[in-house]
């Protein structure tokens, strides 16, 4: 008869993913899911206080992949 094992805890678990920093700014970027009208949509990384929605603003998106 096998024994069997407890079970693994994910609590306390250290080097989790890291948030990249935009390279602009140096600020900590946010995923978030955007929809365009034209365009590709899709998961980026950007910087959620500087974004405004201006057509300046897509260039500082990076595309999570």
């Amino acid at each position: 008869m096998a024994t069997k094992r407890p079970a693994k805890l994910a609590i306390g678990k250290k080097g989790g993913p890291k948030t990249p920093l935009c390279p602009e700014t140096g600020k900590p970027m946010t995923a978030v899911k955007v929809l365009r009208n034209n365009g590709p949509s899709g998961m980026h990384w950007l910087v959620i206080e500087d974004f405004k929605g201006a057509p300046d603003d897509e260039r500082r998106m990076r595309p999570i992949r």
